[in-house]
């Protein structure tokens, strides 16, 4: 089984997201956060009329303790020792410390006032930046020192990583943050690409993005801490905690950290994504599944199933006295120094920097609230890709909980059918790079993965703001290049012009996978198109003759052909699967 098709069975999976324009309300005012602080300007940020957030120069630069020096009635320096930026009213081409930068945006000047776009905070002040469209608000972070011990191991960027990242943004359209050491030494920490593509707001080391199904971890070692100070025992039964939960004499507090309790899994209802998310409350995801019967007798097979570990934060709030937000924050973000991770849509409202979004080549922004907000302890944090370092670090120590609460944690528990074994929040598996420990995550418009290679002292984190993304096989293809193994360079995907047109005719037609599951292809004013069962249609872009890809999937469809000349099935390629559809005569 591939590692694609593993990560999917971990992620949150949605083939389409909420467009993100549809539910946004857009509010006189913008809201600014800087530094987790709501600010008040003398000037206003708003939008120009090309959807581009324009935000006062002076308010942020003399909050920032930087010196603005007018040249003229065009030309502004500004500085604060450390750098030297020199704009002009009128242009988008800056100069930091004598180096040209394209902001994509014009500087322009309202009522004697300047007012800059988002990427100038992002690319000439360094700032990590958000901006949320939905809410109207603005979050702006200036880029924390890290004074842990592991952090002044940083080696520099390793070429070899660098370039295939940057060729990955390039050909594959990669927007996230990476972060990879090796025996202690960190050899890259960088961003790649845009936290929003229409704001032109650059990724960074501490944008923060939603992590998905890697949120299990923390809640299973939230488990083990109270395992430990003998407030629960994992053994118990659920209805211990829970006396009013069906089927709770016969399910573990184990069975629900290894995806063994029969439960149906709430996040495959499609009722789930109409609930209500104004006050959202673990009762209403639970109520969608408590009165089906269970899928099989508990302890007797694993179903990934993040019903669990909705469950599971739920008994750590019954057992602790406190929500689960308070008791991560207490007990693990803030004894590791995680100021960078927190519940998304908790206590106060916080959230990701990074946009959401969907797709592969072509992106389209998503709501993600429905999800984040009622995900709990399956799926509901944010994080980056340096405060996931440091939890990883305070894996090999009893920081959090002792040797052998940790061994616990990453004891292999059930077979998950040749895809490794499931631990508590983990999963561990043999490969060619050695015993990998790791679990992925996906929201509707978030990716992420953190991977462990224990016999080489490798950890490998990913993040990112694309639904779907494979960061499994990511993970393992940068492991590859830092252990000097082999791995296929990132390549375009070159569209060439169908000069024939009525070639599509032979093409047209209903190509079954297996029943139930067909792929029709049309086509119309000299474009073809491709729409799977239950689907809207998506035109589909020649590489060949016969070999078509898709822009919204990272997906290709090949037709073959019989010896008279005429289709006789195609073959869908997705997901490092091979899927062959017949054509229906």
């Amino acid at each position: 089984m591939s590692r694609r098709l593993i990560s999917l069975i971990l992620s949150f999976i949605l083939i389409l997201g909420i467009p993100f324009n549809a539910l946004s309300e857009k509010s006189s005012k913008i809201r600014i956060i800087l530094n987790e602080e709501v600010i008040e300007l003398e000037n206003n940020a708003f939008l120009n009329q090309d959807g581009k957030l324009m935000y006062p120069l002076r308010d942020i630069a003399e909050k920032l303790g930087h010196s603005i020096t007018w040249n003229g009635n065009q030309n502004i320096t500004l500085s604060n020792g450390n750098s030297n930026i020199q704009l002009n009213i009128g242009k988008s081409i800056i100069v930091l410390n004598q180096k040209e930068i394209d902001l994509k945006t014009n500087i322009i000047a309202v009522d004697d006032k300047t007012f800059v776009p988002l990427s100038f905070l992002s690319d000439a002040l360094d700032l990590v930046v958000g901006w949320d469209a939905k809410t109207q608000s603005l979050r702006i972070n200036q880029i924390k020192k890290n004074n842990e011990d592991y952090f002044q191991s940083y080696v520099g960027v390793n070429n070899e990583l660098n370039n295939y990242m940057e060729l990955l943004h390039k050909y594959e359209n990669f927007n996230g943050s990476i972060l990879i050491a090796k025996k202690g030494n960190i050899i890259l920490d960088k961003g790649y690409g845009f936290a929003d593509i229409d704001q032109n707001i650059k990724n960074k080391t501490q944008t923060r993005f939603a992590i998905g199904s890697v949120t299990k971890q923390f809640t299973a070692m939230a488990i083990m801490q109270l395992d430990e100070k003998q407030m629960l025992n994992i053994e118990d039964k659920i209805s211990k905690y829970l006396p009013d939960f069906p089927n709770g004499d016969g399910i573990t507090i184990h069975n629900l950290l290894t995806h063994t309790s029969g439960l149906v899994n709430y996040t495959e209802l499609p009722e789930f994504y109409v609930l209500e998310s104004e006050d959202p409350k673990v009762e209403d995801v639970l109520n969608l599944i408590k009165d089906k019967p269970l899928e099989f007798e508990p302890g007797t097979q694993f179903k990934y199933c993040n019903t669990g570990y909705a469950l599971l934060s739920e008994i750590i709030e019954k057992v602790s006295g406190v929500t689960f937000e308070e008791y991560l924050h207490e007990n693990i973000f803030r004894p590791l120094n995680m100021k960078d991770t927190g519940v998304c849509y908790g206590k106060n409202k916080e959230i990701h920097h990074a946009t959401a979004y969907s797709g592969h080549l072509d992106l389209i922004p998503v709501d993600d609230e429905i999800l984040l907000s009622q995900a709990y302890g399956a799926g509901n944090m944010y994080s980056t890709v340096e405060d996931l370092y440091r939890w990883d670090r305070a894996l090999d120590t009893e920081q959090l909980v002792k040797k052998e609460g940790l061994d616990r944690i990453f004891k292999g528990y059930i077979d998950m059918q040749g895809m490794g074994d499931y631990g508590y929040g983990w999963l561990i598996r043999d490969t060619e790079l050695g015993k990998e420990i790791f679990h992925t995550g996906g929201t509707l418009g978030f990716s992420a993965n953190i991977a462990r290679y224990i016999d080489e002292d490798l950890t490998v984190i990913a993040l990112t703001n694309k639904s779907g993304y494979d960061t499994m096989s990511l993970a393992y293809t940068l492991a590859s290049i830092t252990l000097g193994k082999g791995y296929t360079t990132p390549e375009p995907i070159k569209e060439i012009e169908i000069k024939d047109k009525t070639l599509y005719d032979n093409y047209v037609g209903e190509y079954v996978i297996f029943p139930g599951f067909t792929i029709t292809i049309t086509a119309e004013e000299a474009k073809i198109y491709a729409m799977v069962t239950g689907q809207d249609k998506y035109e589909i872009f020649p590489e060949s003759e016969e070999s078509y890809f898709y822009k919204i999937v990272k997906a290709k469809i090949t037709f073959v052909k019989g010896e008279d000349g005429k289709v006789t099935s195609l073959i869908l390629d997705q997901n490092g699967q091979n899927l062959t559809g017949i054509k229906m005569k």
